[in-house]
């Protein structure tokens, strides 16, 4: 239940779901004990933690085995790949049980697991996988077209700041150039290879003498020490690293974009969070983007080139105030119609056959 996107989300559908339902949540693997979401849980909702630190055993799996017998759910939902696997094996075992599991990313992440158990399917093929974007749907249909699939977009709580303003915009002002509105964008997640913050850089560098008071910052750690070497070889004089920080949301309330560059994305929760403060989103077209950006909430890219990805930030620079807010409008109206948690625990019910 580390810090995460699929963590937080599992969490905030946990404590919707109990508000209406008997909710267990079994955590396979060992918690960090620093950086994660356990005191976030609901007090209703039963936890077990396993605490593994091996990824697959005959021995764990018939722990797990043995844990679900004592609470005899209904329904029993999988997220990411190691309890994956262990659901897909307890589904020979338990018949009369719902499977759903939760694709959290992109089509190429999971292409190999699900190639795998489309092998298998003439053992079971119980589970219901849900994609997050109708994008990442048409990917796998066609891929996996005997496996079972459904569309369900992320959701959560709309992100309430947890420091105050004054904190907010000693953050912004903690930076070289000072912050203008307007040309402040945000950008959040660790540098890794996914995140593709080399097409931001380079892609900011081309803008800067342009538009001087363009700036960004990206919050997030060092996952890959080679990317963040090669960042500061670019030098992009308006783009800030600020490292990894806890509620990093909270600086969405003085940015005017949240920027996205990867090549890779299911649904990720900044975006939402984004969407629920009235903060339009500047992204590629990778993954369940484009079904969560359009032209009355940000901007899309055409392609994850330098010159698409620049000209797209220039459209946003080149915006009036008035359309930058009414971006913003129309990003808080796409969160409350098809984001929040509410709405979206819903269509989980339904997926389960609860309704």
């Amino acid at each position: 239940m580390n810090v995460g996107g699929a963590e937080h989300f599992v969490v905030q559908l946990a404590n919707e779901q109990a508000k209406h339902y008997a909710v267990g949540l079994m955590i396979l693997a060992k918690t960090d004990d620093h950086q994660h979401y356990l005191n976030r849980v609901a007090p209703a909702i039963k936890m077990v933690q396993l605490k593994w630190r091996k990824k697959y055993s005959v021995k764990q799996f018939f722990q797990f085995y043995k844990q679900i017998s004592r609470w005899r759910p209904r329904v029993v939902h999988a997220h990411l790949h190691n309890p994956f696997y262990y659901v897909f094996a307890l589904s020979f075992f338990r018949r009369n049980t719902t499977y759903v599991h939760t694709i959290h990313s992109s089509f190429q992440n999971w292409e190999k697991t699900l190639r795998r158990i489309d092998k298998l399917r003439f053992l079971s093929n119980r589970i219901l996988h849900i994609c997050l974007a109708e994008t990442i749907l048409k990917d796998m249909n066609k891929a996996f077209p005997k496996l079972r699939f459904q569309v369900i977009g992320n959701g959560i709580n709309p992100h309430f700041p947890q420091r105050d303003a004054g904190a907010i915009k000693r953050f912004w002002n903690s930076f070289p150039k000072p912050p203008k509105e307007g040309n402040r964008l945000l950008a959040i997640g660790n540098i890794c290879g996914h995140k593709n913050y080399k097409l931001l850089a380079l892609s900011l560098r081309s803008l800067a003498p342009t538009y001087p008071g363009l700036m960004c910052v990206q919050v997030g750690g060092q996952i890959q020490a080679d990317l963040a070497l090669e960042l500061a070889e670019i030098n992009s004089p308006n783009l800030f690293m600020a490292g990894p920080m806890e509620n990093a949301a909270d600086f969405l309330t003085q940015a005017d974009a949240l920027i996205i560059s990867s090549r890779q994305e299911g649904m990720p929760i900044v975006a939402l969070e984004a969407l629920s403060m009235g903060v339009p989103v500047i992204t590629t077209p990778v993954g369940g983007m484009p079904d969560i950006v359009n032209d009355r909430n940000g901007l899309i890219s055409e392609s994850l080139q330098v010159t698409s990805f620049k000209r797209t930030i220039e459209v946003f620079l080149k915006m009036p105030m008035a359309h930058k807010k009414a971006l913003g409008k129309g990003a808080q109206k796409a969160f409350l119609d098809h984001y929040e948690i509410g709405v979206v625990q819903h269509k989980y019910r339904r997926s389960y056959g609860l309704e």
